[in-house]
């Protein structure tokens, strides 16, 4: 996108130290920040926004730079580091597709040139050629209005103008779907401008939903979407609970209990994973085959949501904990089905970003309407289960994770150096987490700190709730009077060790693709393949 330096600052201010919080405690800015950490994470941002577009390839894999950024900015890199990390990053993108030929060479010229407006924003829709346009777009009317970003999101993501009123073309822009779809980047993406208010990554956000295609388009029916507030939950719950009596409230991890014992989601009943070249990706194939039983169990949980702010906080924690359970327990349960040499864990790429996404959560709700909000926790809870689905369902031994799990992490021993005589214990690791934040800062992985940045606020937040605090709350999860707050470093630990504790000496390790399928090599490469349109 051509900018001018005066859009540009305005468009990348200093990052927010302290987040907005009125519904939940948003994560921790941790100390080393300072004004050479803070002018090397906008120039990198300012060139990423003005030289990148937001996929760097055709099959639509998503540039990650910022958030990387922002992610060990707030942990508290410096200067330094921030730069080594976002060359990490220039080496593979590109400021466009390679054109097959001069034909859809002009035609990528032309888009590129294109002016979108508010009268034609909505002709565009699922064309990545016009993403820099867009970028424009949305650019000009976050520094046109003085609520910018809350009100932006609103108007182009959550409004019934935004998902229903069709273009020209009769088509409805659905940007909600398009705001989940690509295992949600685009909330991640704008999730990060919302946290340190940033209306440049806000554009960049919407832009992105603009790009994708629509994804599980019949859990967004018009009913979400009508605009009184007040009738939001009901409408939906009529939608969906049509012929479903109203029952008690539910906990999500009821919920998820549900789906990991239906034999409806196993795999070979959903078909999955997708052979390649079907034009039908995992998280459709599982609302297409399974979507009417997914709305039959999430009802009651849905009508719980209600725009009430403790409500929200509430509702958000039960996700928080069922995101992670899916990806530490799952990801324990199915250790053999990974590529893990040491079969300890199968560190899922995809269920990764339940985690990921969860955080970038926290400060959308705190930035939107309780309306808004109350809608985006609802679509964000069935499309994480259906992420759960589409990635082979693993069972969640959570008994046999704690017991072979610990709480006390830690690197790789190196030094011979012993504790002084009078070191209080435990001396070798007497908080797990700082040599966890310590190799996350330097690894390359994009998404390790990400991953490690959610769990450690989770742990802060949630880290107090004792064993036995789910029991009678949660039915149909075996283990789950053993949760406690420990969940979440153990978790942390098994991440780390997959990804491995480069500063400490070991190699680069990374995520396993292939799903928790029972498959051949060439069904683990569709089990990625599948997650995409168009591989």
């Amino acid at each position: 996108m051509d900018a001018t330096p005066e859009q540009l600052k305005g468009l990348f201010p200093t990052p927010l130290a302290f987040a907005p919080s009125p519904v939940l405690q948003p994560p921790t800015r941790h100390a080393g920040w300072s004004p050479e950490s803070t002018e090397a994470v906008l120039t990198d941002l300012k060139e990423n926004h003005t030289r990148w577009h937001i996929f760097f390839n055709e099959k639509h894999f998503h540039n990650h730079a910022a958030h990387h950024l922002l992610a060990i900015y707030a942990m508290g890199a410096n200067a330094e580091l921030l730069n080594a990390a976002y060359h990490t990053h220039v080496v593979y993108m590109k400021p466009a597709f390679p054109p097959p030929d001069e034909e859809e060479l002009k035609r990528i010229q032309d888009a590129r040139k294109a002016i979108i407006t508010e009268s034609n924003w909505k002709e565009h829709l699922g064309d990545e050629r016009y993403y820099q346009a867009y970028v424009a777009f949305f650019s000009r009317v976050l520094l046109l209005r003085s609520d910018g970003i809350s009100s932006v999101l609103e108007d182009y993501v959550f409004s019934k103008d935004a998902n229903v009123v069709p273009a020209s073309n009769g088509s409805k822009p659905m940007m909600l779907s398009r705001f989940l779809a690509g295992f949600l980047h685009p909330l991640i993406h704008a999730g990060y401008g919302s946290e340190f208010g940033l209306p440049g990554l806000i554009a960049e956000g919407i832009a992105e939903a603009t790009a994708q295609r629509t994804e599980a388009d019949s859990l967004f029916p018009a009913e979400l979407f009508e605009a009184a507030p007040g009738g939001l939950t009901s409408r939906f719950s009529a939608f969906i609970l049509s012929s479903v009596p109203a029952t008690k409230e539910i906990h999500a991890l009821t919920v998820l209990a549900r789906v990991a014992k239906d034999d409806t989601f196993a795999p070979s009943n959903v078909k999955l994973p997708v052979p390649s070249g079907e034009d039908e990706n995992s998280v459709d194939r599982v609302v297409r085959i399974g979507g009417q039983k997914l709305v039959e169990y999430t009802g009651d949980w849905m009508k719980s949501v209600t725009p009430d702010k403790d409500v929200l906080r509430k509702k958000f924690e039960e996700v928080v904990w069922m995101n992670a359970i899916a990806y530490g327990v799952g990801g324990y349960a199915g250790r053999n089905q990974g590529e893990d040499e040491n079969k300890e864990f199968n560190g899922d790429f995809f269920y990764m970003h339940l985690v990921t996404s969860s955080l970038m959560t926290i400060s959308l709700l705190n930035t939107l309407s309780p309306a808004s909000a109350s809608l985006l926790l609802r679509t964000y809870f069935i499309f994480s289960l259906v992420l759960y689905v589409a990635r082979g369902r693993p069972p969640l031994p959570i008994a046999d994770f704690y017991a072979a799990t610990t709480t006390a992490p830690s690197p790789p021993s190196s030094s011979t150096l012993k504790p002084a005589d009078e070191t209080l214990p435990p001396s070798e690791t007497p908080n797990p987490w700082l040599p966890i934040l310590q190799t996350t800062l330097v690894h390359p992985n994009e998404h390790l700190c990400k991953a490690q940045r959610a769990l450690y606020h989770y742990a802060e937040t949630l880290g107090g709730t004792p064993a036995g605090h789910f029991t009678g709350i949660v039915k149909g999860l075996d283990g789950a009077e053993k949760l406690d707050g420990s969940l979440f470093v153990r978790i942390a630990g098994l991440t780390a060790n997959r990804l491995g504790w480069m500063r400490e000496g070991q190699t680069k390790r990374t995520w396993d693709n292939g799903g928790f399928f029972e498959t051949t090599e060439k069904e683990r490469v569709q089990a990625v393949q599948g997650m995409y349109y168009g591989a």
